[in-house]
């Protein structure tokens, strides 16, 4: 089976237990879990240096270029949304609470994929 690469924006660099940012475009880090079969095989906490932090690239293009299949979130712009999924990326929006709730929620098919009004804060 293909092991798939789950990205979650995060607050802290908590792993499981940091909690889910809810800016994906100022988010502080970026949490990747590996999955294989249905299991989690890998926890990865990454610092973003995103162009919010004066870095060169969106968070997007961080995402594009780190091999992840899926992108879990609170909020995120359209602009993210339709790079990432023009990529083939899956987006899901709607996450709260820590990583470890964000995958329960997900597995549970309870978060939507995301589309162009799935900012809910203001300035997205």
């Amino acid at each position: 089976m293909k092991i798939t690469v789950i990205c979650i924006p995060t607050l802290d660099q908590r792993g499981l237990l940091a909690d889910t940012s809810m800016h994906f475009g100022k988010t502080p880090y970026f949490t990747f879990i590996k999955f294989d079969d249905g299991e989690i095989k890998d926890v990865d906490v990454v610092e973003t240096f995103g162009k919010h932090k004066g870095g060169s690239k969106t968070p997007a293009e961080i995402i594009l270029d780190s091999g992840a299949d899926i992108l879990i979130c609170g909020n995120l712009g359209q602009k993210a949304v339709y790079m990432l999924r023009d990529s083939e990326i899956e987006v899901f929006s709607g996450a709260s609470g820590t990583v470890k709730e964000t995958l329960r929620e997900w597995k549970n098919g309870k978060l939507s994929l995301a589309d162009e009004n799935s900012c809910n804060e203001k300035g997205c």
